[in-house]
This record gives structure tokens, C-alpha cells and sequence, in this order.
């Protein structure tokens, strides 16, 4: 599984957006999570993905995290 489908499906877990749905577009849930909504995601693929997000406040959508967490696993 790569980074990214892990990151769809925690983000599917929260909003209820299939995980298919997210992969396709990160921008189908930008509606749907509010800040807290996007703390809990960051810290859940923390835990998952075994990394660290720097810059927390700047991480916007789910687009933005998944290109931050590929960055630092590549």
C-alpha cells in the first residue's frame, strides 16, 4: 500500500468519503474537514507513516499533506 492510498483511507475513515473517491481528488472532502478535522488526520498519518509534518498551520487539504508526506518519504 502506498503512501497515499494510507493517507485516502484515514482521510476516508473521518469524512466517509470512499478512500477511491479521495485518490482520484483530494479536493472532494475540502468541504467536509474543518481545522480539527485536519489535526486529526495529520496526527493519525504521523502515527501510520512514521514521519513527522512540519508546518502544521500551512497544511490545508488533504492535496497539500499527501505532497508534504511523499516529499519526505522520497
Amino acid at each position: 500500500m502506498t503512501s497515499m492510498e494510507r493517507i485516502c483511507g484515514i482521510v476516508s475513515e473521518v469524512t466517509g468519503i470512499a478512500a477511491d473517491t479521495i485518490a482520484q481528488d483530494p479536493a472532494a472532502c475540502q468541504g467536509k474537514l474543518d481545522s480539527l478535522d485536519m489535526t486529526e488526520i495529520i496526527l493519525e498519518v504521523e502515527e501510520a507513516l512514521d514521519v513527522i509534518v512540519e508546518d502544521e498551520e500551512h497544511i490545508t487539504s488533504v492535496a497539500d499533506l499527501i505532497r508534504c508526506v511523499e516529499a519526505q518519504i522520497a
